[in-house]
């Protein structure tokens, strides 16, 4: 009897944990080639950004990635718009929907410089940020593509 009660008082405190834990965003350490060949790296600032610590990656594939809370969640594009300078992003999964409003900065021949913010939520919870990010396409890096 004592067995079955401590076990569902153990349940109960780590769904509770669980259930109130904070949505915190870390750095993605390994960019994946698809990412880095035609895609946008975000990072919290342009310091951040200069020194590869990415947040949130997204390719032109409509796919994306973001580590919450210690993990790799994949993302799916479920809309976008633009509304004159500023272009709104929205990604799904895990659960999580995550909004990215930004506008171009700078372009130059390689790359566009880009800032803006993110808003990340799940159930009653949500952050927002600012970020920077670069974005560029080396088209005959992308896939299906070969020199």
């Amino acid at each position: 009897m004592k067995f079955i009660f401590l076990s569902m008082l153990f349940f109960v405190i780590t769904s509770a944990t669980l259930a109130q834990q904070k949505i915190k965003v870390g750095y993605i350490s390994k960019v994946p080639v698809a990412f880095k060949n035609c895609g946008a790296l975000y990072s919290y600032d342009p310091i951040a950004l200069q020194k590869k610590k990415y947040i949130l990656l997204t390719d032109f594939q409509n796919q994306g990635l973001i580590s919450i809370n210690g993990r790799i969640t994949k993302l799916q594009l479920t809309g976008s718009n633009t509304s004159g300078k500023i272009n709104t992003s929205t990604y799904n999964g895990d659960g999580y929907t995550i909004i990215l409003n930004y506008h171009t900065v700078t372009q130059t021949n390689k790359y566009d410089l880009e800032a803006g913010s993110i808003s990340i939520s799940k159930n009653d919870q949500v952050v927002t940020f600012k970020i920077h990010g670069q974005s560029a396409c080396d088209g005959s890096k992308q896939e299906g593509n070969s020199k």
